[in-house]
């Protein structure tokens, strides 16, 4: 059973960074990339696929270069890096 609280947490980070709405179709969201690997890393946790799960929050951290703003981009970061250290 997957962990309600880490899969929580990565819902909000998604809803957050623009990628709420059909995970099927690409984010119109300014922040795709970064998204995309959050919805990855989202269906790698589900899957049972920890090697794969954490890789994809490795490369959304990456992808929060993105974010303009560096309160948001630092916010997002810590936040990622408490979802790889879990």
């Amino acid at each position: 059973m997957p962990d309600t609280t880490s899969l929580q947490s990565l819902d909000r980070l998604i809803a957050d960074v623009g990628g709420a709405g059909d995970s099927g179709k690409q984010s119109k969201s300014p922040h795709g990339l970064l998204v995309e690997h959050l919805r990855t890393a989202r269906t790698s946790f589900l899957g049972s696929m920890p090697g794969e799960y954490r890789s994809s929050l490795q490369e959304a951290k990456t992808s929060a270069a993105c974010i303009a703003d560096r309160s948001t981009q630092n916010d997002v970061r810590k936040r990622l890096q408490i979802l790889i250290g879990d």
